[in-house]
């Protein structure tokens, strides 16, 4: 793997088979009976101030933080941002003329067909457009910082996008685009390398920084000031999301290679904990409930969890049995209203995007024959993932996003509660095209 897809790939992973079926009724979980957290150090969940109140059993394992760098400066707690219409991000518009064609327009700003036509569900006739109608443009370019490739891996509800950005260095930069400008945030001191993984309605950014050593380091950026978060003391922790009262969580390796879920908050981070029997955990996202979402592995067996107040619930699967590439069942996103975003293998051994609520499963189907990521979900249930394109689930309908001229694959990566979507495109092979960071709008 050269620098350039190296440094891309930390902040990218992506399903490549195709994916079939169709949406399946919602299937009961049954019972989802608390696991008991037993590890040999520091465990529970922190007690979250000014979180609204969640009923839960109550935590049966005493907190043992592990304190980051004095000099770790923690964000206040602030209340959630909801989005207006005045806060969502205009989309790019082309103004119909006299002999326009959506043909003609999709050459004109280098989309494809397929893309016009899903960002604009209002035409029902592709060949009947009228003079003076808006046609909204997507997806369209976020660009790079000089180089030639970027990634897009998260978007807030005011339609600040983070991600990673080639510079003419060929090494990556973690970046912050907001209207049509992509500002490099720069990386931890002595670093060279880095990249955004998350980013809450604040603008505050979290992600990683990397030297010529390899170590990797976690990073808090705010208002230009980019902040190292500290470590359990184990190798490579990496954040993956941060909510909006600042608590961040993410994922550490322990000697041996083995993953564990960590939550960093006022200036600590505290490892989150196995439950009994399993070998490792990673967490995904966090709401501002404080209720988090990630995997544990048991044997070559992954099962989708909830850690809220101090307890591990297991989610259930669809009935797979951990023979397709070591998969169960992982939760990768939940929202405000505690509905939770995953995958999991089926009993035929296809990977399914799945949603958890209120006990209950719902398998959302794929698209062709064997598999489709699943990789956020918004406040209105609009759920993003990837077959070998980008795709969304809207109401029951599953629609390809369509592509930029020039590229063969694509994944979308995260959704805000305006319907705006950001992820990445690229060429079938690794040369036809660089890997560029993209929005698509609806």
């Amino acid at each position: 793997m050269n620098a350039k897809r190296g440094a891309a790939s930390l902040l990218l992973g992506v399903l490549l088979a195709a994916c079939a079926g169709t949406p399946a009724t919602p299937t009961p979980v049954g019972s989802l009976s608390p696991v008991p957290i037993t590890t040999p150090g520091p465990t529970a969940i922190p007690a979250l101030p000014n979180a609204s109140p969640v009923a839960s059993p109550a935590a049966s394992t005493a907190q043992t933080p592990v304190p980051t760098p004095a000099s770790t400066a923690a964000p206040r707690p602030r209340p959630t941002v909801a989005p207006t219409p005045s806060s969502c991000a205009k989309p790019k518009v082309h103004v119909v003329v006299s002999g326009d064609t959506l043909w003609d327009i999709a050459r004109q700003y280098g989309v494809t067909l397929q893309a016009l036509l899903a960002a604009n569900p209002q035409i029902t006739d592709r060949s009947l457009i009228r003079v003076g109608e808006e046609v909204t443009i997507s997806p369209i370019d976020l660009g790079t910082l000089g180089g030639d490739g970027s990634v897009a891996h998260a978007i807030n509800n005011r339609g600040q996008v983070v991600g990673g950005g080639e510079m003419a260095s060929r090494y990556y930069h973690a970046f912050l685009w907001q209207d049509g400008v992509m500002t490099d945030l720069g990386t931890l001191e002595g670093d060279d390398s880095s990249g955004a993984t998350a980013i809450n309605d604040h603008g505050q950014v979290v992600g990683w920084s990397v030297g010529p050593s390899g170590q990797v380091r976690a990073f808090l950026w705010e208002a230009g000031v980019m902040t190292d978060l500290g470590s359990l003391g184990w190798d490579k922790p990496m954040p993956t999301a941060i909510n909006n009262r600042g608590q961040v969580v993410g994922v550490s390796y322990m000697p041996g290679g083995f993953p564990r879920a960590f939550l960093w908050q006022d200036g600590v981070m505290t490892d989150l904990g196995l439950p009994e029997g399993a070998r490792s955990s990673s967490a995904s996202d966090i709401n501002d409930r404080g209720q988090i979402v990630g995997e544990s592995l048991y044997g070559s067996l992954f099962h989708a969890v909830l850690w809220q107040d101090g307890v591990l619930t297991d989610l259930g699967t669809l009935g797979g049995t951990g023979t397709l590439v070591g998969t169960g069942a992982s939760a990768v996103a939940i929202n405000e209203r505690g509905v939770i975003l995953g995958v999991s293998e089926s009993a035929s051994r296809a990977l399914h995007p799945v949603l958890w609520q209120d006990g209950v499963l719902t398998d959302l189907g794929t698209l062709t024959n064997s598999r489709t990521s699943a990789n956020g979900l918004n406040e209105q249930g609009q759920v993003i993932g990837a077959t070998q394109t980008a795709v969304l689930f809207d109401d029951g309908a599953m629609i390809d996003l369509g592509m930029l001229e020039g590229y063969g694959l694509g994944s979308a990566k995260a959704i805000n509660d305006c319907g705006q979507v950001v992820g990445s495109l690229w060429g079938i092979d690794i040369d036809d095209a660089p890997e560029r960071a993209v929005m698509w709008t609806r």
